[in-house]
């Protein structure tokens, strides 16, 4: 059910139809393409200090105090062929995602922050206009998805990683192209399987399991593996 303009949002819902590509990093450019790392949905903070994150900013030290940002780190660091082991010292070093000069982009599909990607709180509805969260994804999909796949072309990113396996074909849609087939790389650390989806195509597309979730790339193993698989198959000569 869509509630677009209803009259309890008073004037705070976001203008989706404007929604693009954003985030701390660098977009980069055809001239000096920047590799982007693209989550669902911006995560939601219980503790959230928005004081306290405007004087600290968007520093690696902070970063690394999250799990997510902490594991993509990690995955970048092994994917430009660092050992996992240097992967502080190589975020500071390139700056990732904290300064507009490094060579990344952290960014998402969808704009509304939410808890979880099951959760669709009250505030969320006033703020999109959206009474259920599929009617907005369908949206997003339906508005949003022309002008994200507009910017790839634009600034045609090194590298495109799409984190989380249930939206391929979002990722695929926006990034890839309907003739590329899917190069499925398969790799068991301890008793678990891994899966990455591989798209070669002029912005290359790594699809990879989450950088939380249980099943995901939760260990230094799994990242380091990962992160060689799409180094050797998507960016080498």
């Amino acid at each position: 059910m869509i509630i677009r303009n209803a009259s309890f949002v008073k004037g705070h819902t976001m203008s989706l139809d404007n929604y693009r590509f954003d985030g701390p990093g660098n977009i980069g450019s055809p001239e000096k393409p920047s590799i982007w790392l693209c989550g669902i949905e911006f995560g939601e903070s219980k503790n959230t200090n928005p004081t306290l994150a405007a004087e600290e900013g968007y520093s690696v030290e902070k970063q690394w105090g999250w799990g997510y940002n902490q594991k993509a780190h990690k995955l970048l660091c092994c994917i430009e062929g660092y050992p996992i082991s240097e992967a502080f010292e190589f975020a500071k070093e390139k700056n990732i995602f904290s300064s507009p000069d490094c060579n990344y982009l952290l960014t998402n599909l969808f704009p509304e922050n939410c808890l979880t990607v099951d959760t669709w709180s009250i505030e969320a509805q006033q703020r999109t206009g959206f009474k259920d969260k599929i009617d907005y994804i369908n949206y997003v999909r339906n508005v949003c998805f022309k002008a994200m796949r507009a910017q790839i072309k634009a600034h045609k990113p090194k590298l495109f990683i799409g984190v989380g396996v249930a939206h391929e074909r979002d990722f695929v849609n926006i990034v890839s192209e309907p003739q590329i087939k899917c190069e499925l790389a398969e790799f068991t650390v301890g008793k678990h399987k891994k899966r990455i989806r591989l798209y070669p195509s002029e912005t290359p597309l790594a699809v990879i399991p989450h950088l939380s979730s249980a099943g995901g790339l939760n260990s230094n193993e799994s990242i380091e593996r990962a992160g060689k698989i799409i180094r050797e198959r998507l960016l080498s000569a």
